[in-house]
């Protein structure tokens, strides 16, 4: 155990507390947590949209009522979901700019570094193709695949959606850096004191967008040269990425590494989940929406394996509560049932503790792998819907599963069975943590 310890300690966590702390990984996690309520709404009017599915008997009524409506009420979907990677560019920019602007850059306006961001993003969706030195714009009518003037479309133009999300936030990174250095080189227009500020911004932002659309025509230049653009370059490497993903050995490495972190008392959620994984998981939740089958999507994690927070703890303070013979356990189970019912669980990670616990450190790690293993053969197999909808992660175990499968009660019994089991696991190591705590009381 203590071998355990010493290389989580000396060689794990110093590199990735310090991947982290960067400007940029804090700026993408933030930028996360913006999009969130965006994919939530959106998925509200995806649900009604499968009410006939959700409660069978009553689907002639919604066909006949509701339904008709769906041209009207669906924009909202489509203007959220489908457009989601327009939100992560202007969150990623904006909060990269922040950190630019309380730091080392006082002269910078978030708002500018955001629409400078969104400026460069939007640089990159119309596909132009080069030959014999003579630029088009790039047109397919076929029925899979339609480009007009340049511009992929589906339902909507296909690159906002969350296929866009990597080169929105790629793009706002380069422009919040052109306009950084555009900041301290001087290289901007001042106006004189006493010009409303909205005009002080607008001008402050032309030279910067200048060189933004220059650097982006040049990028788009060469790529096109070579018959390509940004996008297709980087879908190689992004399905790569997603394939691991996409893979239970992949997932049980993902929940692994959180868990090794969260034992050493590391948020291992935050730095591995929010930063690197949550916008693969979206990105595979718009092509469910559109027809995929991406098992790993969404909130797979908060539906099915996070129940009660990370290391699925739920079980564990149901044992508290129920069979705890320590004060000490009885009341943490009291205290953090509440808490532990949407999934916050840092009551008992600190307060058990988990951290540095050998007891319980071994269910907390292995209950998540063994609750993967569960619902990705599960899902895999058929036996529950893919996820369609987004969900808010403080969804209580079984509701989300329920929403975010669009109403699938075969989601809401696996994420049961994942608790039952849960529970199973860290009885042995709750009994024998609790004994010990007991003796202690008694003496």
């Amino acid at each position: 155990m203590n071998v355990v310890f010493t290389f989580l300690e000396n060689k794990l966590m110093p590199p990735l507390n310090k991947l982290a702390n960067l400007r940029v990984i804090q700026a993408i996690m933030q930028a996360g947590v913006v999009t969130v309520p965006f994919t939530i709404v959106g998925s509200i009017f995806l649900i009604i949209n499968n009410l006939p599915q959700i409660i069978p008997p009553l689907a002639p009524f919604f066909e006949q009522t509701v339904l008709k409506l769906s041209p009207l009420y669906s924009v909202v979907t489509t203007m959220s979901i489908d457009s989601i990677a327009i939100f992560y560019t202007l969150a990623t920019a904006f909060y990269l700019t922040e950190s630019y602007r309380q730091d080392t850059a006082k002269q910078m306006s978030s708002f500018v570094g955001a629409i400078l961001g969104l400026f460069a993003f939007l640089l990159t969706i119309v596909q132009v193709d080069i030959q014999n030195g003579q630029a088009q714009l790039l047109q397919n009518n076929a029925e899979e695949s339609i480009i007009y003037n340049g511009v992929a479309l589906d339902s909507w133009v296909t690159r906002f959606s969350g296929v866009g999300i990597f080169i929105g936030i790629l793009t706002a990174i380069l422009a919040v850096q052109i306009y950084r250095l555009c900041i301290i080189k001087n290289i901007t227009i001042r106006m004189p004191e006493g010009v409303p500020d909205g005009v002080s911004k607008a001008f402050a932002s032309l030279i910067p967008a200048i060189f933004i659309a220059f650097t982006m025509v040049i990028i788009n230049g060469i790529l096109a040269f070579f018959h390509t653009d940004l996008h297709a370059v980087l879908t190689q490497p992004f399905e790569f990425v997603k394939g691991l993903t996409g893979s239970w050995l992949g997932i049980v490495i993902i929940m692994l590494l959180i868990h090794l972190l969260w034992v050493v008392g590391v948020h291992g959620t935050a730095i591995i989940k929010n930063s690197f994984i949550n916008p693969i998981l979206l990105v595979a939740l718009t092509e469910n929406i559109n027809g995929a089958n991406n098992i790993f999507a969404g909130d797979f994690v908060n539906m099915y394996i996070f129940l009660g927070g990370a290391g699925s703890t739920l079980g564990l303070v149901l044992l508290m509560v129920f069979n705890a013979k320590s004060d000490q356990l009885k009341i943490l189970g009291k205290a953090a049932i509440l808490p532990g019912l949407f999934n916050i669980n840092e009551p008992v990670i600190f307060g058990a503790p988990i951290v540095y616990n050998p007891y319980l450190m071994i269910p907390f790690i292995v209950t998540p792998i063994v609750n993967v293993t569960i619902s990705y053969f599960s899902a895999s197999v058929g036996l529950v819907n893919k996820i369609i909808s987004g969900i808010p992660w403080i969804s209580p175990v079984g509701a989300g599963a329920f929403l975010g499968t669009g109403g699938d009660f075969r989601g809401v019994l696996i994420a049961f069975i994942n608790l039952a089991v849960s529970i199973l696991i860290y009885y042995p190591f709750f009994k024998m943590y609790d004994n010990k705590l007991y003796t202690q009381q008694q003496k």
